[in-house]
């Protein structure tokens, strides 16, 4: 079986997984706006749980058809995302089964290079905000996911890539700059001081020796990387918070992530905080896998 890996450029096809929730709505109008820019065919696919069935009998061919729970997502699909697709390549799919398998088989299947889904709070996406399929996929998917939260207006104009300087975090910003090479980009990174608590004397000297080699390390980091010039910023204290502050500060309508990566350096694991900036962004999040963590995953 042929594998999904993620290719340089602009996509060629987009799978929008959604769940029909009506908060996915922005979802669609983003992977509407992205396909058209790109000029990509649009999968657009909802999976449903597959409905109990009795074992076959001996001998006894059990008998395929699609349950009415399938009919009926089928029909909303051809209503809702239709119209809103009008004029670009479209493939509406329903599947049964387990959501993160069915994604990854047809983002695999249909040559999808950008999984595109949205916050939900009910049905298959999980219950509160992002889920456990999102999870899943920032896990065990092998290519970029974009969770969408806000309502498009326009294309993306400003993108923060957070960044601890890793293998996995210079793929990110690789990823994000190739997806989108129109967008402002500015590398963020957070850092802590250990024991500042504990410290006598210049509390803020010492943040500043930090924050001053941090900004050394980034600019290393991107000369090392092929981004050279692109702007920097440093931050003192949590990850996830200082990221949504700068976002909000500055109207970025996107941040992108690793979803593995690790820098001893600055006590900043990106692997562990990445469902934290999720939550935390104001705005839309790419988050991109690193194919070495994800098979450590599953190993």
């Amino acid at each position: 079986m042929q594998d999904i890996v993620w290719k340089p450029g602009a996509p060629r096809a987009i799978l929008l997984a959604t769940d029909l929730d009506g908060r996915c709505d922005r979802a669609l109008d983003r992977a509407v706006a992205l396909a058209r820019e790109w000029q990509a065919k649009l999968v657009v696919l909802t999976v449903v749980e597959p409905p109990p069935a009795p074992p076959p009998r001996i001998g006894e061919v059990p008998e395929v058809q699609a349950s009415p729970a399938a009919l009926r997502a089928a029909a909303r699909l051809r209503r809702d995302v239709g119209p809103a697709a009008e004029g670009l390549a479209l493939e509406l799919l329903v599947r049964e089964g387990k959501v993160g398998d069915c994604i990854e088989a047809v983002a695999r299947d249909t040559g999808c290079s950008l999984v595109v889904t949205g916050v939900a709070h009910d049905a298959f996406f999980g219950r509160h905000l992002l889920g456990s399929t999102v999870s899943w996929l920032a896990r065990h998917g092998r290519l970029p996911l974009l969770v969408v939260r806000n309502r498009v207006h326009a294309p993306y104009a400003r993108m923060l890539v957070a960044s601890d300087f890793s293998d996995s975090s210079a793929r990110a910003l690789d990823v994000a700059r190739a997806l989108f090479p129109d967008v402002d980009a500015t590398l963020f990174s957070a850092f802590e001081v250990p024991y500042l608590g504990l410290r006598d004397g210049d509390r803020e000297g010492s943040i500043g020796q930090v924050h001053e080699a941090t900004l050394q390390a980034a600019r290393d980091f991107l000369c090392e990387r092929g981004h050279e010039g692109l702007p920097m910023v440093a931050a003192h204290g949590d990850a996830a918070a200082r990221l949504a502050e700068h976002a909000t500060d500055t109207g970025a309508d996107l941040v992108a992530v690793a979803t593995h990566g690790r820098s001893a350096l600055f006590h900043l694991v990106i692997g562990s905080v990445a469902r934290e900036i999720l939550d935390a962004s104001p705005c839309d999040t790419l988050l991109v896998p690193e194919p070495r963590a994800r098979e450590a995953a599953a190993g």
